[in-house]
């Protein structure tokens, strides 16, 4: 990068995705400080790092607009203060940086219909109002509770309304541009990635390798044994479910093939750099 120019990793976070995971081999095992929603309560008219709970993160709260704007006006892009920047509010976060600061764009992303299905049986669980239904109860529904393109309407800022095909364009162009790219189906692949994109190989030196790939090795392997709930395709709510997320599907097939490219392109890269992977203004 050119002198004095701060390149930030913003993870954005979709809920239901693995982010969680990723989001704790970073703090636990890597020990990046965070820019993310543990900040909020601790704000100041400064930036510092806190730590809490072996957690370190900066005491601003990236989940608001107001949070972020807090945060805009304390220069976060420009202080080089978090190693990471964690929000679900992708547009909202990327309106702090500029030409010189820039934010390296990462997301872990799963199958539209595996996040459909993982929210249905949450809410059933915890919604009243939901209590007792059949998956196709739950989509005709309706409502904010049933996933609807979820990521098309994120990526393209197209958050309500119709959706058209130029909308997908945008959202696969806006990946394609901008993101390094992981898969909730292989986690194992995507934080490899991910280490070698954003150069946290060196950061592992640093704390002892042996020590980073045995935190790793606890966490993903505490997943092995857990199986996600499923759907059996063809019935009626696997259909319903395919209709309300038709462009999802779409950008998951777009996201699978990225994730192909951009780890073979690191085997053939020795600086371990995504060609594809641009910083976002």
């Amino acid at each position: 990068r050119a002198p004095g120019r701060i390149e930030t990793p913003f993870f954005w976070f979709v809920p239901r995705s693995g982010g969680n995971v990723i989001r704790t081999l970073m703090a636990n095992c890597l020990r990046l400080a965070e820019a993310s929603e543990h900040g909020a309560g601790s704000e100041a008219a400064f930036l510092r790092i806190e730590e809490q709970d072996d957690r370190k993160f900066v005491n601003v709260d990236m989940s608001t607009s107001m949070g972020i704007e807090h945060a805009k006006d304390l220069d976060l892009a420009s202080s080089g203060v978090p190693d990471v920047i964690i929000s679900g509010d992708i547009h909202g976060v990327l309106s702090i940086f500029n030409n010189r600061n820039r934010a390296r764009v990462f997301a872990i992303l799963r199958h539209p219909l595996d996040r459909a299905i993982s929210k249905y049986y949450a809410d059933l669980g915890s919604d009243p109002d939901v209590a007792g239904m059949t998956l196709p109860q739950y989509v005709r529904s309706g409502g904010h509770r049933v996933e609807n393109n979820y990521l098309t309407r994120y990526l393209s800022g197209r958050y309500g309304g119709k959706l058209t095909v130029h909308h997908l364009d945008v959202a696969r162009e806006f990946l394609r541009r901008k993101f390094v790219v992981g898969l909730a189906s292989d986690l194992p692949a995507t934080a490899n990635l991910f280490g070698h994109v954003f150069g946290w190989n060196h950061t592992t030196a640093s704390l002892g390798l042996s020590n980073v790939d045995l935190c790793y090795d606890d966490i993903l392997g505490a997943l092995s044994g857990k199986k996600p709930p499923s759907i059996e395709e063809g019935t009626e709510g696997w259909k319903l479910l395919v209709a309300q997320n038709w462009f999802d599907l779409k950008i998951y097939e777009y996201v699978e093939h990225l994730f192909q490219l951009q780890v073979d392109q690191l085997k053939l890269t020795r600086s371990g750099k995504m060609e594809n992977a641009e910083t976002v203004i």
